[in-house]
């Protein structure tokens, strides 16, 4: 599927346009919706809009100072488009919230939406299963795209003890 205002052929890599964010949007995976939507309530205070101060917490919890970063970068753009247009509450919505970790992940920063919502208390990755087995990382931002595509077999990348250093140690990947 390509999205609107990205180059021929484009897919998920450009977001230029607010029809490209809807889709992007649409793309979101439950986990990811879930997750987005408990940090978001967990921000703030009526349920329904997060406030210029709320963001900053945000900021100033995921960044560790204001000013820096893709998320601080596209919440001012929103924030100054609302101002622009001169509504009287320059809140975020809940769609600008989703709106703007989708920009995010169309940069390509999929590692920095799991950390900014994981620091905010949102458990986006679990290394226990019921049986013990299959502790890989069930990203809900995997996606394959494909026209023709024959599953042939699956191997396990990591032996038992590189599974464990990343798991039990929280070492990098070898």
């Amino acid at each position: 599927q390509e999205l609107e205002g990205g180059r021929k052929g484009a897919e998920l890599a450009e977001v230029r346009t607010e029809a490209d964010v809807k889709k992007m949007i649409g793309r979101f995976t439950p986990l990811l919706q879930l997750a987005l939507d408990e940090v978001f309530d967990k921000l703030s205070s009526n349920g329904d809009t997060l406030t210029p101060e709320e963001v900053n917490g945000f900021l100033l919890k995921t960044n560790g100072e204001l000013g820096r970063g893709g998320t601080f970068r596209h919440t001012s753009a929103v924030f100054q488009e609302k101002i622009e247009s001169s509504k009287e509450l320059v809140e975020l919505t809940r769609r600008d919230w989703y709106g703007i970790f989708a920009r995010e992940l169309a940069e390509g920063k999929w590692w920095q939406v799991v950390y900014d919502l994981e620091v905010c208390g949102s458990n986006m990755v679990s290394h226990h299963s019921n049986n013990g087995k299959n502790q890989f990382y069930q990203g809900w931002l995997d996606y394959i795209y494909f026209q023709r595509l024959t599953c042939t077999g699956v191997q396990d990348v990591l032996t038992e003890s590189e599974r464990m250093c990343i798991y039990s140690n929280g070492d990098a990947l070898p």
